[in-house]
């Protein structure tokens, strides 16, 4: 097994840059199957592999890519373009905080096997030009060691491999739409942009336009100071958070629900700092097994002396809840949470909603879009006047 380090970007010499090995090893006839792994993958990458796919088609037996879609680093253009290569193809998401970010391109022949795993995503500079670092490794079929390093891989990310991972989405057109409606993949033009403007259809939905189901994910190990996401959702958990000094001590729940990857829709905020904000966050079904329509109405909140509005069928209630972002306790807030049994068939299938109003100073303070909440009912013994906790983080 020989391993040889690929060192592009850092000086003018690109003979050692992963494109240049993709454009190699794709040109081969030894060859019968290529799987790429990337996080990224750009328009202007993708014209380059096509033309390296297209050869490779008249001799591989099977070509096989994933490519991931968080933090726009991937446009809808390079999707459409990797659909239009007629390959195996997918899009990876989670809705987690945890990002896709492998960059792993494989080839298996009948008497060789190339393996490339570091840094370099499918678009131009990350296979050209970017300073990266990746490792080759190259072994024949009787290298015992050589095809254990690809058995591992293989079964580390089995899902990738068999195709049959639940957050593995068959690329099409429909699927590419779907992902651009909820805000999730930019196209090219805005796909680095830090100020990008999400779509309209982004900030008003309810409900997404792609079903990404809920994944287990990763801990910190013991040790770290700082929690996970996946730490703060887990049963039992006890806060001890510091505000201002003070330690302040409380305990949660199991997590009751939770809403992903927040829109600005959810966190709506006017622009004048001045001015209380109107927005809501809505109580969707957010991917949960509820009936989003009548749970937080006649279940979670059953309990509570909800007052109707005159001359509407709007009924209204006010909760105690214990604001809690970025592991900072803010204190506990009346919100008001209000109830409108129309809203299934006119505010696009949710009917009950929690107003931000009387909480925007503390709303303000961090940009919350793309954040995780998750809603935890308070233990009895915490000697707080809030019934519930909401997370953001």
């Amino acid at each position: 097994m020989d391993i040889t380090f690929l060192a592009q970007g850092y000086t003018a010499d690109s003979g050692l840059s992963v494109g240049n090995q993709l454009t190699k090893y794709l040109s081969r006839d030894s060859f019968h199957t290529f799987t790429g792994i990337t996080a990224f993958a750009s328009e202007g990458g993708v014209r380059e592999f096509s033309y390296l796919i297209k050869n490779a088609k008249t001799s591989f037996k099977s070509l096989n890519l994933i490519v991931g879609i968080d933090q726009d680093g991937t446009s809808k253009e390079a999707l459409l373009g990797i659909n239009d290569l007629n390959i195996n193809s997918y899009i990876f998401f989670q809705r987690e905080s945890p990002i896709f970010h492998p960059k792993i391109y494989l080839f298996e022949g009948y008497t060789e096997t190339k393996l490339i795993v570091g840094s370099s995503n499918l678009t131009l500079k990350g296979l050209f030009l970017n300073v990266e670092g990746s490792l080759l490794v190259e072994f024949l079929e009787r290298d015992e060691e050589g095809r254990k390093v690809v058995s591992e891989l293989k079964d580390r990310f089995k899902g990738f491999f068999d195709f049959n991972d639940p957050n593995l989405f068959k690329l099409t057109p429909e699927i590419i739409d779907g992902f651009v409606a909820d805000g999730i993949v930019p196209i090219e033009a805005t796909r680095l942009r830090k100020d990008r403007k999400k779509t309209p259809n982004e900030s008003d939905q309810a409900k997404p336009n792609v079903d990404v189901p809920p994944r287990a994910i990763a801990r910190l190990p013991q040790g770290f100071k700082r929690k996970s996401d996946t730490d703060k959702t887990a049963s039992k958990i006890n806060r001890e958070l510091e505000i201002e000094g003070v330690t302040t001590h409380f305990e949660l729940s199991e997590q009751i629900w939770s809403k992903l990857n927040l829109k600005t829709s959810d966190i709506l905020i006017p622009g004048k700092p001045s001015t209380n904000t109107t927005g809501r966050l809505k109580l969707t079904q957010a991917g949960h097994k509820i009936d989003h329509t009548t749970f937080f109405r006649f279940s979670l909140f059953k309990n509570y002396e909800w007052k109707i509005r005159p001359n509407s069928n709007k009924e209204d209630v006010i909760v105690r809840f214990k604001i809690v972002i970025d592991e900072i306790d803010k204190g506990d807030f009346g919100l008001t949470v209000t109830y409108n049994p129309k809203g299934e068939s006119e505010q696009r299938n949710y009917t009950t909603w929690i107003s931000w109003r009387g909480i925007g100073h503390i709303i303000r303070e961090k940009n919350l879009t793309g954040k995780n909440l998750y809603l935890h009912k308070l233990e009895s013994s915490n000697n707080t006047g809030a019934d519930f906790a909401i997370v953001i983080a």
